[in-house]
């Protein structure tokens, strides 16, 4: 006769929640490194013809304070993402595609933040 555990609940949901974690760690890593392949020569070109214009307006100069100022919030590769992505959403360049708003992350991160690969 086989013997019945009760743990055998416990241990399906353990090993579901330690299978998602694992995706979610992988998908966080893979988002990183597909960042750092952007092309950041072309980013440095967008970021010029679409962006810059209204950092100019914010911070005055070259805009460039925008991301040298002592309180700006991004810390990590994916809060440049993310901020990237806002600032495309929130303005009239919401028409920018996922390869060059890679590329404009990628040249803000060698430019400005120099963030590693994870």
């Amino acid at each position: 006769m086989k013997t019945q555990y009760k743990c055998k609940p416990a241990l399906a949901a353990f090993k579901l929640v330690i299978g998602l974690f694992s995706a979610l760690l992988l998908s966080h890593q893979a988002l990183a490194l597909a960042t750092l392949l952007g092309d950041a020569e072309n980013g440095a070109k967008v970021l010029e013809d679409r962006c810059t214009a209204c950092h100019v307006n914010m911070f005055g100069g070259d805009g460039s304070a925008i991301y040298t100022r002592d309180d700006h919030s991004v810390k990590t590769i994916e809060g440049l993402m993310q901020r990237v992505e806002v600032c495309n959403t929130n303005t009239q360049n919401g028409e920018l595609n996922a390869d060059q708003l890679d590329d404009i992350t990628s040249y803000l991160n060698e430019t400005h933040y120099k963030y590693e690969d994870e």
